[in-house]
Order: structure tokens, then C-alpha cells, then sequence
């Protein structure tokens, strides 16, 4: 998951959403990067400058280089850093609650809305969503803003990457984030994100608005939904710590096509995974 969050809305579904997009500080005012919420172009800086510097998933500016890249990416060396490997049969049972809710006012339209925006921000894709969807975790509420991809998957369940993981992230009135984190493996085809694959910018900086596009954002949230859940950060620059995660245990499908669609477009934006450190990763069920 720049800096500020964007102020414009969208779609229900991913994110999700619930069906998709990433993370940075969470303080109001405070630009957060393509894994939080806003789209500003990263600014290139003095490596002793505690602005923003530019950042890529290889080379110089790679994952491995982003502490030293500036003072303000020094979270990305800290001891709470996502992602993470998950073993399936490890993670104990948490005694978190969780609970989704998109336009309380009408389930349906919460989960039927529109794409308003369709970024490509040179690391990822992302989709700016409508006001309204929720998730509580816990009793505290975390309104989405965004959600947007990663290929192959950051998260990596007993070792192993699936071709897509999609981010939707929350924020909650305190500034606390959220990421709801969805993995997919190939399979049949999914109907939504062929609704993305179909409007993808054609290049890096490039954004869309489609207000006769819908997605059914309820497939993303089975009745019988569970989560992995643990506390980690953004997983781009400027890696701020005191996320609450939840990576659902769900599958989730699409088709090599539909996979090799987005591995074309997103050319391996995902960070390796991190140490635990100590963590502890929870199960938490739909209540």
C-alpha cells in the first residue's frame, strides 16, 4: 500500500471494496504510499532529506535499500514489518471480532457500486472507493479508501506466493489503518476483475473514471469468511508500523489469463517477506 488519502470515492465490492489497493503514515495530512491510500508521485530526494524518496522492488532503490533511502522510510527496518509467511496449520485462535459493513443503509448497494477511479501509480493498480464500507475490528470501525494489487502476493501462505494478492485498505477516524488482504490462486474466472483488466490506464500515471461500471463486491466476503490476523505495517515506503492486518483464508480465484494480465501490467511489485519478530498471528471468524 503516497501520502494523504484521496479524498474521492468510489466502489464498494474489493476492496472490499471489498474487492481491492496500499499503506503509509497514518496521520491526516501525512502522504502515504501506493499501499495506503494516495497517488502523488514519489519525489526523488538528498539522502539526508526527511522527505520522500523515490523507491522501486529492485535495484538500488529495492526493498533492501529502502531504510537507507531516507529518514523518513527508517520504519521499514523495524521489528513489526509486513509481509509475512503464514502457516496455515500454526496460527492460534484469536479473540478478535470481525465485521463487515458496506452502506449500512442498503447491503446491496454497498456491494453494487461504482468505479470511480482507476490509478496506476507506477507500482500498482488502484481503485479509490465510495464512502460507506466498513469493517469493525474489535468494535473499532475502519472506513475503506482504496485497494489495489500486488503480483506475485506479498503474504506467502506455508511458503508459497499466489499470483495475486489485493489490498483494501481501511482507515479509521483516529487515522489507524486497516488492510483487508485478499490471495489468488488460478481457477475460474473472476467476473471482477475481468471488469479491471478491461479499464487498466494504459500507463503508469494515467487515471479513469467509470461510473457505468459495478462490482459485486459480496463474493469477497463469503458467509463463512475467516482471516488470518496480526499486527504488521505498509508494505511500501515509508513502511509505518501499527497495522492491523487481516489476509483472509478463503480462496479466491482467476485464470492464467487473468493472472498473467496483471503480472504484465504490475512487472513483480511485491516486497519479501519479513521476520515475525515475535508476533503472534491470530484466526478470527465473520461474526
Amino acid at each position: 500500500m503516497q501520502k494523504k488519502f484521496q479524498p474521492k470515492t468510489f466502489f464498494n465490492w474489493h476492496i472490499i471494496a471489498i474487492f481491492f489497493a496500499c499503506c503509509n503514515s497514518a496521520d491526516k495530512g501525512e502522504s502515504i504510499s501506493h499501499d495506503t491510500v494516495t497517488t502523488a508521485p514519489h519525489v526523488a530526494t538528498s539522502k539526508h532529506s526527511a522527505r520522500p524518496a523515490h523507491w522501486e522492488y529492485s535495484g538500488d532503490a529495492g526493498p533492501a535499500k529502502w531504510v537507507s533511502l531516507s529518514p523518513a522510510y527508517s520504519a521499514c527496518g523495524g521489528k513489526s514489518q509486513s509481509p509475512i509467511n503464514l502457516i496455515s496449520a500454526g496460527a492460534g485462535k484469536g479473540g478478535s471480532k470481525l465485521n463487515f459493513g458496506y452502506k449500512s443503509s442498503s447491503l446491496k448497494i454497498a456491494h453494487h457500486q461504482h468505479v470511480d477511479d482507476i490509478i496506476d501509480n507506477g507500482h500498482t493498480i488502484q481503485v479509490t472507493v465510495e464512502e460507506g464500507s466498513t469493517v469493525a475490528i474489535n468494535g473499532k470501525i475502519y472506513q475503506m479508501k482504496q485497494f489495489h494489487f500486488h503480483s506475485p502476493s506479498e503474504h506467502t501462505v506455508d511458503g508459497k506466493h499466489m499470483p495475486l494478492e489485493m489490498h483494501m485498505v481501511h482507515q479509521s477516524d483516529d487515522s489507524k489503518l486497516a488492510v483487508v488482504a485478499l490471495l489468488f490462486q488460478e481457477g475460474p474466472a473472476n467476473k471482477n476483475l475481468q471488469q479491471i483488466i478491461d479499464h487498466m490506464p494504459a500507463k503508469p500515471g494515467d487515471s479513469k473514471h467509470y461510473t457505468d461500471v459495478k462490482l459485486d463486491l459480496s463474493v469477497h466476503v463469503p458467509p463463512d469468511m475467516s482471516a488470518f490476523h496480526y499486527s504488521g505495517s505498509l508494505t511500501t515506503p515509508p513502511c509505518n508500523e501499527q497495522v492491523e492486518w487481516l489476509v483472509l483464508r478463503n480462496k479466491f480465484y482467476l485464470t492464467k489469463e487473468q493472472s498473467n494480465a496483471f503480472a504484465t501490467h504490475l512487472n513483480k511489485n511485491n516486497r519479501p517477506v519479513q521476520e515475525l519478530n515475535g508476533r503472534l498471528v491470530g484466526t478470527v471468524k465473520m461474526n
